[in-house]
Parts: C-alpha cells; sequence; structure tokens
C-alpha cells in the first residue's frame, strides 16, 4: 500500500472541517427554535438528526485525514467503513423521507445528495486499496458534497422553524 501524500490537503481539511462543526453548532440552534412546535421527533429524526450526522461525517473525515503519518490503509479503512455505514444509515433516512410528502427538491437534497456523497467516499476508499489514481480528490468531492448539502438543508430547517407559526401553549 502506498503512503497517501496528505500534507498539501492539511489546509483544505482544516476549513471544511470547521465549517461543518460551525454547522452542527447551528443545527443545535435550529433544535432550539423547535421546541414549541409539535411533532418535534419527526423533525428531529427525518432532517435534523441525518443533516447533522451528514456535517459530523465531515469533521470526523478531516479529523482523521489531518493525523499525522496515518497510513493509506488506515485511510481506506476508516473511510471505507463510514462510507458504507454513512450509505446504510442514508437508505433507512431516505426511506422516511420518501414516505413523506415533501418537494421533489426536498427529497433531493434530504435523501439523494447524502446518499451519493456517502458512496462517493466508499469509492474513494476502493480507490486508494486498489491504488487508482487521485482518490483524494475523489474523497474531497464527496466531503464538499456533505458540506454543501448541510448547508443547504440547515439553512432550509431554520427556515421552516422560524417562518412556522409556534403552537399555543397549553
Amino acid at each position: 500500500m502506498t503512503t497517501l501524500v496528505l500534507e498539501p490537503w492539511r489546509d483544505f481539511y482544516v476549513m471544511i472541517g470547521t465549517a461543518s462543526g460551525a454547522l452542527i453548532g447551528a443545527s443545535f440552534i435550529v433544535v432550539t427554535l423547535s421546541a414549541n412546535l409539535r411533532d418535534r421527533a419527526i423533525g428531529i429524526r427525518g432532517f435534523i438528526s441525518p443533516t447533522a450526522g451528514h456535517l459530523g461525517t465531515v469533521l470526523i473525515g478531516s479529523a482523521i485525514l489531518a493525523i499525522p503519518d496515518i497510513s493509506g490503509l488506515a485511510v481506506a479503512i476508516l473511510l471505507g467503513l463510514g462510507g458504507l455505514a454513512g450509505t446504510i444509515y442514508c437508505c433507512l433516512v431516505s426511506r422516511r423521507i420518501w414516505a413523506m410528502k415533501l418537494l421533489p427538491e426536498d427529497r433531493f437534497w434530504y435523501a439523494l445528495m447524502p446518499l451519493a456523497a456517502y458512496v462517493i467516499m466508499l469509492a474513494a476508499a476502493v480507490m486508494i486499496v486498489l491504488k487508482i489514481d487521485s482518490p483524494l480528490y475523489v474523497l474531497a468531492a464527496s466531503l464538499i458534497l456533505m458540506l454543501i448539502t448541510g448547508m443547504r438543508n440547515a439553512w432550509d430547517m431554520a427556515s421552516f422553524m422560524i417562518l412556522r407559526p409556534t403552537d399555543p401553549p397549553q
């Protein structure tokens, strides 16, 4: 197994890891905003938790790639397991999302885009093992896609929570 040259990527991973951490914090604020809403559990299970999980994947993936002298095999194993677990999780979440009466663009962003990002992450891990050129670019595409999806979905959830009328106190 050849060693991955990660040093030129360090600033990239620090930047997207920091951005994802900030968005995770913003997701906690969205949960707080939803405190007065009825049927919160559906929103949290279907939208907020998966989005925070996807952003957490970007953060953890960035942290893994910032480990000094990590081997290519270790990166492939860790990110391969993350990609596989994320793919399975996205299939479960997508089933719930598809059962809801959502706009097509919401199904696209909440179900299909995260699934694509995890499949791409899994492909990057396979590329590392098979010594196929440019796995770090493929991995970067996966993490950027997850970050963009997380940003869009965090904004969508926040705007929904803010614009939705609160339930009257009981």
